[in-house]
This record gives C-alpha cells, structure tokens and sequence, in this order.
C-alpha cells in the first residue's frame, strides 16, 4: 500500500469514527414511521415477523438506542425483532423484551438492513470494496431469510446503486439478487439527512426489494435495477434510476471536490423539505406495486397476488393516509 492509500485509509477510519459517534436519533425514527407505513401500504399483515440489522437497528425498530460496544468500525449495533401489531402508525409494533440473536433464523415478513457508513464518502480502495461487499452480503442474507413476497428494505450508501454496472457494461453485480427478488423502487436522501458531523455527508438511498412468490422466480431474472451512467460534466458515476424518477432525489445533485481532489456526490437540500417529499414517494412506490384485490393469506401470513396486479396502481386506503404529514410542493429537482 502507497502512501498516498495510506492516507486515504487514514481519513476514513477517522470519517467511520464520526459515523458511529453523531447522532442520528430523530432522522432514524423519521424514517422507521415512512417505512413500517410503507411495509402496511405493500401488503405486509399485522402478526408478521420483522427483523432490523445494522446502523440505528434500535431506533428503526421503535425503541430506544442501546449501548453495544463493537469489534470493528464496521460493525452495527444489535439486531432487533419484532412483530407487527393490529395498529398502526409508528411505532408500528410489539418490540421484544431483548434483542434478536445476531442469526435470527425467520423467516421474516419484512427486514430493514442499515448499512454502517451510509452516509460517509469512503475513499480508500479496500475500504470502497469492503462496503460494496458487505451490502451485498447483508442484502443476500436478508433474502434468504423473506417469506415469500417478504420485503426488504435497504438503507445504503448511494455507491450500491451508482456502482450498479455502466450501461456499456458486462458487469452486473445484481444478478444474483435479481433471481430472487424484485426492486421495487427507492428515494435519494439529501446529505446530512441523518448526521450533521461534516465528514457525514454522502448521499443515502432507501431501496425496497420483494422476494418472488412461488411460481414466479423467473420474472425478475437479469437486470433488478437500473444500470449505471456517467454523470453529465462530471466523472462520478450515478443510477439510471433517477433519470426517469427525478422526484425520488430529495435534493440538488451536483459533483464535488473534496480535500484529497476527488469528485463526490453531493445532494443538496439547504430547505430542508426530504422530510416533506420522502412519504410522497414512498406512496407513489408502494401505489405502484400494491394489487387492487388481495389474493388468498398464505401460511406466512403474506397475501398471494398475480405478478401481473402487483404492478398495478391503486390509491392507498384511508388508515394508511393518516399518518401522512403534509405534503410539500417543491419542484422537481435536475439530474
């Protein structure tokens, strides 16, 4: 490792320090309502089971956070199980008394996995490489452990989905989540969403993804999300994704140079109105994917819907709307 690598870890380990010391409290619980709103909107029944891994796992699951000394920067805090009870909003469940085996088994209805270091630029090769790595495993994992037509939602670094593979590409490291899962959307968090610590500021997505039912494995085969381009004027990398979903970017996106002369991504919302945007697009996902008639419970408690009504729109019932803040009406952000 040159000096330079060197270095580069250097500022990352003291960036994942900062991480894991600012408080992210109030923007975890925010969006522990949007999603547990959103898991209910996608069908998800009362009495299933949910599981929440990584970074804020307490405050995403409804209680208060807990001291847990880890073994690396990397590491999260304790996992957390519940089970999703008759009413709703946020907070949306029963919390068990103590916290999930760290390989609670499920399955599992829903599980939210809370990627460490979301919202750092890492900058050293094997630190980039780590957390690509790490994702996909987490991200594999929670799959393996979903119902079917279970959900999963991601909490991740823009990298996951920037580094999807360029249109020009063979590359495709979705291809084994694809065969099991579909994407079913995702939403852009501004920087400094949940940290205002200044080395905290990249960029996060929510990402939803749905396991197949039974007898329809192949309809999400090859790509299960957009491929990569590169940004226009700058050398970064971004999804295809938000090209034809610019509402879903809460938030300015525009290159940055930082200290070491690499280029970034900065999504900037000095209005601070995600908070606002953020449930609209989650309905405008969950709207888009919800069946206008619920097939037969199964025994995982999951309703069973034709792939076909799955992509159909429906508007969200009343229960679900209450829970809404106001709506805001800022423009569309440019790509």
């Amino acid at each position: 490792m040159d000096r330079y690598e060197e270095r580069l870890v250097e500022a990352d380990r003291a960036a994942m320090t900062a991480h894991s010391r600012a408080d992210a409290t109030s923007g975890h619980q925010f969006l522990a309502g949007q999603i547990w709103h959103t898991a209910q909107a996608l069908g998800v029944p009362p009495g299933a089971d949910v599981l929440v891994t990584g970074s804020g796992s307490a405050q995403l699951i409804g209680t208060t956070p807990v001291t847990h000394p880890t073994a690396s920067m990397w590491e999260g805090s304790v996992p957390w199980r519940a089970q999703v009870p008759p009413r709703w909003p946020y907070p949306a469940f029963t919390v068990n008394h103590q916290p999930a085996e760290a390989r609670a088994g499920g399955p599992f209805a829903v599980q939210v996995i809370s990627q460490v270091g979301l919202d750092v630029h890492v900058r050293s090769l094997a630190a980039w490489s780590y957390q690509q790595r790490r994702f996909r495993e987490d991200l594999t994992t929670a799959l393996e452990k979903s119902v079917p037509g279970g959900l999963v939602f991601a909490l991740a670094n823009h990298s996951i989905l920037d580094s999807a593979g360029l249109d020009d590409s063979a590359h495709n490291p979705w291809e084994q989540t694809g065969q099991v899962a579909d994407f079913l959307g995702a939403a852009r968090l501004p920087s400094h969403a949940l940290r205002t610590d200044d080395q905290c500021d990249a960029p996060a997505d929510l990402m939803i993804f749905r396991r197949h039912l039974p007898g329809h494995e192949s309809a999400g085969r090859g790509l299960v999300v957009p491929r990569s381009q590169w940004m226009p004027g700058a050398g970064i990398p971004v999804t295809t994704y938000y090209r034809s979903h610019r509402e879903h970017v809460l938030g300015l996106p525009m290159p940055r140079i930082d200290q070491w002369d690499l280029e970034q991504l900065a999504v900037i919302d000095t209005k601070q109105t995600w908070q606002h945007r953020l449930p609209r697009v989650l309905d405008q996902i969950a709207q888009a994917h919800t069946p206008t008639v619920a097939g037969p419970a199964t025994a995982s408690g999951l309703n069973v819907v034709p792939m076909a009504q799955a992509a159909s729109r429906t508007r969200s019932s009343a229960r679900v709307e209450t829970d809404r803040p106001a709506q805001a009406t800022n423009p569309v952000p440019p790509l």
